[in-house]
């Protein structure tokens, strides 16, 4: 049975909510009523439940807009029986509920915003939304303000895989609480904040989740820290096997006639599409470090050497101040290998 408050805003509201459903329909005629429904009376209803305990007040205005998220969810197949992404399903029930006093002030935009970030890091090939419902069902309840909980949302979707928000979510961390940027980034060591950003500004490939004395350790010398991008065919990007060129800190990854950016860091990688001059002027200008070699199946990098047989005769290298990039006939990804 529905909370009575939600089953009374729905009898107040009847003809609205038809009217509102009925426009949804016209839009996506394959919408499932039973679904939809469904999602009502459990989802919606849990977050109704959990807000009223703390702010009976914003009982409707937190229905209204639930209601309205939740349509454009079932009626996509992105919520509900039948969906094509079960995680956004799980997003709303562990963080909304957890968060009510939260989303009692600001409905509209923190629904969505939850919702929104699930759907793309569950749209990312590699990136990882379980993490970052995790992260958020434990966190944002400790969140000041709706501000603060989207600050926090930034930061652990970048931890969660999205390598492209890297500037953006140092900054979001910045404006938050120290223990709580701290907290976002699974640091075990007694660092300060300041200390980390440090680390993290240097060095794409440092863990802070990592002991500090392993990081330490193995954060020196050369070493593969990542090998994104697959065949097309398996449901990568690449039709043929990737060439990579650099331009600065940006290298790009070109397939046949398609070219990305590609972003990485210690957290993930991501591509974005890009033009193919942006790959011929990256190919004319790009530059390998100082002291670094690349021969063969192998590179060196100031008299160190490491061989990559299983990987071929290198056929492209890319690289900015950190990262190296290679490609080989003999596979769809690119070996990224850290520099520092």
């Amino acid at each position: 049975m529905i909370h009575p408050n939600l089953a009374s805003i729905f009898r107040s509201g009847r003809a609205e909510f038809n009217a509102r459903f009925a426009a949804a329909r016209h839009v996506h005629p394959d919408l499932d009523a039973a679904a939809f429904s469904d999602f009502l009376q459990t989802a919606v209803d849990d977050l109704v439940r959990a807000v009223d305990q703390v702010r009976p007040d914003r009982v409707a205005e937190v229905t209204m807009s639930a209601y309205d998220v939740a349509l454009e969810l079932v009626s996509q197949k992105l919520a509900g029986s039948g969906s094509r992404l079960a995680p956004v399903d799980q997003g709303w029930r562990r963080i909304l509920p957890a968060s009510a006093a939260l989303v009692a002030t600001a409905p509209g935009r923190l629904i969505a915003a939850v919702c929104n970030a699930v759907h793309q890091l569950a749209s990312t090939p590699g990136a990882r939304p379980t993490q970052w419902i995790e992260t958020m069902a434990t966190l944002a309840p400790q969140c000041a303000d709706a501000e603060a909980f989207l600050k926090l949302g930034q930061v652990a979707a970048w931890r969660a895989g999205l390598a492209h928000f890297r500037a953006g979510a140092l900054a979001a961390a910045e404006a938050l609480p120290e223990p709580l940027a701290l907290a976002t980034f699974g640091v075990r060591s007694g660092i300060s904040w300041a200390q980390l950003r440090e680390r993290l500004l240097v060095n794409p490939w440092f863990d802070p989740a990592t002991d500090s004395a392993v990081a330490e350790k193995e954060g020196k010398g050369l070493r593969v820290v990542a090998q994104p991008g697959s065949f097309r065919g398996y449901g990568g990007l690449f039709v043929v096997p990737p060439l990579v060129a650099s331009t600065g800190d940006h290298i790009f990854a070109r397939s046949d006639n398609a070219c990305w950016l590609l972003t990485a860091d210690v957290f993930g990688a991501t591509f974005h599409r890009a033009a193919l001059e942006d790959f011929e002027v990256a190919s004319r200008e790009q530059r390998l470090p100082p002291g670094l070699q690349v021969k063969g199946t192998g590179i060196a990098l100031n008299g160190k050497r490491v061989e990559f047989p299983a990987l071929g005769d290198v056929t492209s290298t890319a690289a900015n101040s950190t990262t190296l990039a290679l490609t080989s006939q003999l596979t769809h990804s690119i070996v990224l290998v850290a520099l520092n």
